[in-house]
């Protein structure tokens, strides 16, 4: 089998799986193109779905033990400081970036996919051949990295993955600000100089751009406390969608 041009991932634990994951996955199975890879990684569960590939993540990934028992008692009730929490995310993302696709979409697990996507439609948020990242920007704060999509075929694509790798696996995020993955995600492209794709469209202005730009129209992303209502807050929206799922 060739190179799939699309390979989208996301990671989860037992918890999390129960919670949202299964619902995840089966909104992805309904509504996502055929010709679009899915990929799961395992936090201490077992695959009894065999729809989708899944990889353990401790094993996918040569750092992430030794980061999270480095780190275990660092304070997490502020999710900005909560290293561990996002390394699960950054361990999937850079194992998966180094595969054959030519186009890495990241996906939050507790992410729902409401309607339909095509190919066209991943296309159409795909970065351009001199970006590195499609990514949900935000005017006044880091972005919203729920979903991003990756250029695996950009000339420093493997420059960037080894340089988001060592802020965990050096410990050298902890230099930074702020330690939660979008923070860190935005200093390592921000460092590069390489441009970034907006898919916030007129949105970048709202704290929640994916349900309110052009991704809102296939997905929702139950982020935060959105987890126990499983759909995002009428609220969050800052005009009327039309489409059936915000009805």
């Amino acid at each position: 089998m060739g190179a799939l041009k699309f390979l989208a991932v996301t990671t989860f634990n037992a918890r999390g799986r129960q919670a949202y994951g299964e619902r995840m996955m089966e909104s992805v199975h309904r509504h996502w193109p055929d010709g679009a890879g899915f990929r799961v990684y395992s936090e201490g569960w077992t695959n009894i779905d065999t729809r989708f590939a899944v990889y353990d993540l401790l094993e996918a990934s040569p750092w992430l033990a030794g980061f999270k028992a480095r780190h275990k008692d660092r304070p997490t009730t502020n999710y900005r400081m909560d290293a561990v929490r996002f390394a699960h995310k950054v361990a999937a993302i850079c194992h998966a970036a180094r595969g054959r696709t030519r186009y890495l979409i990241w996906i939050d697990g507790d992410t729902f996919t409401h309607s339909r996507m095509t190919l066209a439609d991943l296309e159409s948020l795909a970065p351009a051949d001199d970006q590195w990242i499609s990514w949900l920007d935000r005017k006044a704060m880091y972005p919203e990295c729920g979903f991003m999509v990756f250029n695996c075929r950009h000339p420093r694509h493997m420059e960037m993955i080894d340089r988001l790798e060592a802020m965990y696996a050096n410990d050298e995020l902890f230099a930074l600000p702020e330690w939660h993955d979008s923070y860190v995600i935005e200093q390592v492209v921000k460092q590069s100089g390489i441009g970034a794709k907006s898919l916030s469209g007129d949105a970048r202005h709202t704290s929640h751009p994916l349900v309110n730009g052009p991704l809102g129209q296939w997905l929702d992303h139950m982020k935060g406390k959105r987890k126990a209502a499983g759909r995002s807050h009428k609220r969050d929206l800052v005009k009327p969608r039309k489409e059936a799922y915000w009805s």
